[in-house]
């Protein structure tokens, strides 16, 4: 007959109260003394009842005699090995690892049992009950026996006690199952070899299946494990291994499972199990973050900022080994009092509950270096400042306080390499941990555009994109006054003049930081307005290059005219360049500074075949470094189409000056000529109309996009930039807003401009007539002839052109109307002066 679950279940309980002793009446056994043993299991020194005490052996005595008959005299072997077996267990089985607390296991009970959906009156009943036994008085021990039953219900919620097989050795449940679990999986060997019971035969003794407790035995045996239980001393040394990382006697690392297991040879109880694995967690932790201090320390790849965290990392791990050191001490100290026999346990004896809670604050700190050690794996420089600077934003105190004072140590180099960019322009960040970045290979003309820029990856969480914008300004200007202006940043702070940077003290680097960007980018616009001359440069484009100089205009036009009348490929650029000396001389410009006269120039363009002089013609301005920072490439090639554009309004305006000087001469010459006398009053009004509407356009440039745009100019250099950044935009922004309102870029103002280009040529063309006109007068003066079919020609080419114009004023008109530009706007009103189109544009749709 095999021992029941029940009893199983009481024996590993009976130590936690004494009313297992009067659970039954003694009865005389046969053997004579209830109180004692059968005379076969008598206890021996080495047998496990020897270790029992008298009251738990006739305990456990009453308990056996309530499973296994003492009146058939075949049970006695089964018996004794039934009750040696149980004092085994008893004597394996520590403590449970919980808090000794009634009410809560009361509050446990009465929670499960409000969770059967089956009869939902078992909790009120359960508290009728405990409400009672509350009350006894006779009873010493209430929260063993709750415990007791606590542990029934548990196990009859897998199989019911009363109808296990007696094979079955299932009431060899663990005890352990309210123990606190440890986060990680352990292989739990008890467990397998309950299974393997379970689903084997079961052996059999004279024809009847063995005791589960001998099964378990003769399982143990045939695995070869060992019956030996470890002591605690045994446990612990090996445990201080295990803290440094070192394998124990027996509990080794597992590679397979990543975890430290037991000894599947060691019988070791569960709840001791399950101290040891929590206390191996922290040697995993360990061995976790020196695994990545040996992969990085002294390794090139990992940075600077990369070594300071894994030296921040050895710092932390110091007070670790002094805490190893005591706790080995104090090992080594008990283990000799043992060995010499007079060992009293005291307040200050190393358990291993004292060990898992002297170790509590280190495995908490291990926690985090090795979270850290985990996001951090991949990181360097700013990314891994930036990382660790995310922890601290967390509601733990202590968490919050440990990783800020490891970004003490680690933003070292990280702050370092910042004071140097922002004090000297000096770039020392070999590993590329810094958010700024060098291009070598940038010319030193490119500078300011290309050779520096911003990782975004490596800007760190704590500092934002503004913050990041300034410093990579800072130091961008000191190496442009440097190597571009070929000056010194004499004045500014050093390194050595200030207070280093600290991780936590933001607020005061970013006033740092403030006030020495204002000081670099008020020098650096300092020198390129007064040594290089800013403004006068853009003075100068905007009166060469955009007109805006009139008598030196009139002259080059005046003089220039009748070559850039002839075919592009007659001209040549020496007498082009002769023609502008003579107009410069000619006019107020000769009294501008010679530095700017010298970089106006004659240039030339590509020349097709059918080209004129006035197709190819243009004026260029040279600039050198570093003031051709501001005026970048983009910008000249912007200067180019607004001059071309001008110079085409500035070339009609020349020619209907020229139609209209010599109609006035023909209208009084040809006074008497009846034959073209109308024609040259129409050809006179015509005209009128033309140069109306070219001085209105060229009010509307001049004044209105040219003037206004240059105010906005002036002010944002002198008043709202504050550093070079800033200029080199607003300069951007004054070409684009001339282009925009002077219809030379947009799609919308792309049809306004096409309207424009085809009045040009219309004028012009209309002047091609007129000389045929004026000609043919000339002739009939000359001969008095009468080829009045040559003139109606002429007529016929005339008034068609003069349509011409209208048709295509008007639909520049109408196309103006459709912008809510108020300038726009008033130049239409301008053009249609005294209601002139009025009436064709309402008609139109």
């Amino acid at each position: 007959m095999s021992m029941p679950d029940s009893l199983r279940a009481l024996l590993q309980e009976g130590r936690y109260g004494d009313s297992a002793s009067s659970a039954s009446t003694s009865r005389p056994s046969r053997f004579g003394s209830p109180s004692l043993p059968h005379a076969t299991t008598t206890p021996t020194p080495h047998s496990p009842s020897a270790d029992l005490d008298r009251q738990t052996a006739r305990t456990l005595y009453k308990l056996t005699q309530q499973f296994i008959p003492a009146d058939d005299p075949t049970n006695d072997e089964e018996f004794n090995q039934a009750y040696e077996e149980c004092a085994r267990i008893l004597n394996n089985n520590p403590s449970p690892s919980i808090l000794q607390d009634e009410n809560s296991i009361a509050n446990n009970l009465r929670r499960k049992l409000s969770q059967d959906p089956r009869d939902t009156s078992k909790a009120s009943r359960f508290g009728h009950l405990y409400n009672k036994l509350s009350s006894q008085t006779v009873l010493r021990n209430k929260w063993a026996i709750l415990y007791l039953l606590s542990q029934l219900s548990n196990q009859e919620e897998g199989t019911n006690l009363r109808e296990s097989s007696p094979s079955s050795p299932v009431g060899l449940a663990n005890v352990s199952a309210s123990a606190p679990q440890h986060s990680m999986r352990r292989p739990y060997e008890e467990r397998n070899i309950r299974r393997r019971l379970a689903s084997e035969q079961v052996p059999l003794h004279d024809g009847q299946p063995l005791p589960p407790a001998i099964q378990l035995a003769k399982a143990r045996e045939q695995l070869g494990y060992s019956n030996e239980t470890l002591s605690e001393s045994a446990i612990l040394r090996d445990l201080i291994f295990i803290l440094q990382g070192i394998d124990g006697q027996y509990i080794k690392f597992d590679p397979t499972i990543n975890e430290y297991a037991i000894d599947q040879k060691v019988s070791i109880s569960q709840p001791t199990r399950d101290l040891i694995y929590r206390v191996t967690e922290l040697g995993w932790l360990y061995k976790n973050v020196q695994s990545f201090l040996k992969a990085r320390f002294n390794n090139p790849q990992a940075g600077l900022v990369g070594q300071a965290f894994c030296y921040a990392l050895q710092r932390e791990l110091v007070d670790y080994y002094k805490l190893i050191a005591v706790l080995e001490a104090q090992i080594d100290k008990q283990m000799a009092a043992d060995s010499e026999g007079h060992s009293v346990p005291t307040d200050q004896t190393l358990t291993l509950r004292r060990l898992l809670l002297w170790t509590r604050e280190s495995s908490q700190r291990l926690r985090l270096m090795s979270v850290m050690v985990d996001v951090c794996k991949e990181q360097k420089g700013g990314a891994l400042v930036s990382t660790m600077h995310n922890y601290t934003i967390h509601g733990d105190p202590f968490i919050k306080k440990y990783i800020k004072s490891m970004l003490q140590e680690v933003s070292k180099p990280f702050y370092e390499m910042l004071q140097r960019w922002i004090y000297e322009g000096e770039l020392d960040d070999p590993y590329r941990e810094f958010f700024v970045a060098c291009d070598p290979t940038v010319p030193e003309d490119e500078l300011w555009q290309s050779k520096y820029s911003i990782h975004e990856d490596m800007i760190p969480s704590f500092i934002s994109g503004e913050l990041a914008q300034k410093i990579f300004l800072i130091g961008k200007s000191l190496n442009f006054m440097r190597y571009s202006c070929q000056e010194d940043a004499f004045g500014l702070a050093s390194p050595q003049a200030v207070q280093p940077f600290r991780y936590g003290d933001i607020p005061e680097v970013e006033r740092s930081i403030d006030a020495t960007y204002r000081e670099t980018s008020r020098r650096l616009l300092d020198l390129l307005k007064t040594k290089y001359k800013l403004m006068d440069h853009l003075r100068a484009l905007k009166r060469y290059l955009l007109l805006g100089q009139g008598d030196f205009i009139q002259q080059l036009m005046d003089n220039l005219g009748p070559n850039l009348n002839r075919p592009a490929k007659t001209l040549f650029r020496h007498n082009l360049t002769g023609i502008l000396e003579t107009a410069v001389r000619s006019s107020n410009a000769q009294y501008d500074d010679p530095e700017v006269l010298n970089r106006l120039d004659v240039r030339l363009m590509e020349i097709s075949p059918e080209d004129l002089g006035w197709d190819v013609f243009t004026l260029d301005y040279h600039l050198d470094p570093p003031i051709n920072t501001v005026f970048t490439p983009q910008a000249m090639h912007q200067y180019l189409r607004i001059f071309n554009f001008l110079w085409q309004l500035k070339r009609v305006e020349y020619t209907l000056t020229a139609i209209w000087r010599r109609s006035s001469i023909a209208a009084r010459t040809f006074a008497d000529v009846d034959e073209i006398r109308h024609d040259l009053h129409q050809a006179q009004m015509a005209i009128s109309h033309m140069i109306h509407f070219i001085y209105q356009l060229q009010h509307y440039y001049l004044f209105e996009v040219l003037e206004c745009s240059w105010e906005k100019l002036a002010d944002d250099i002198e008043n709202k930039s504050i550093d070079l950044d800033a200029v080199i935009e607003a300069h951007a922004r004054y070409l684009n807003q001339i282009t925009e309102k002077g219809f030379l870029s947009g799609a919308k103002n792309q049809a306004l401009s096409m309207h424009l280009a085809a009045i040009f040529d219309t004028i012009l063309n209309y002047k091609t007539i007129m000389d045929h006109l004026h000609n043919f007068g000339d002739s009939e003066i000359s001969r008095a002839s009468r080829d009045m079919g040559k003139l109606d020609k002429i007529r016929v080419k005339r008034t068609d052109t003069e349509k011409k114009f209208e048709a295509q004023a008007l639909e520049f008109l109408s196309v103006l109307q459709s912008y809510h530009d108020e300038d726009l706007r008033s130049l239409s009103t301008r053009l249609n002066y005294n209601d002139h189109y009025s009436s064709s544009l309402m008609a139109v749709p």
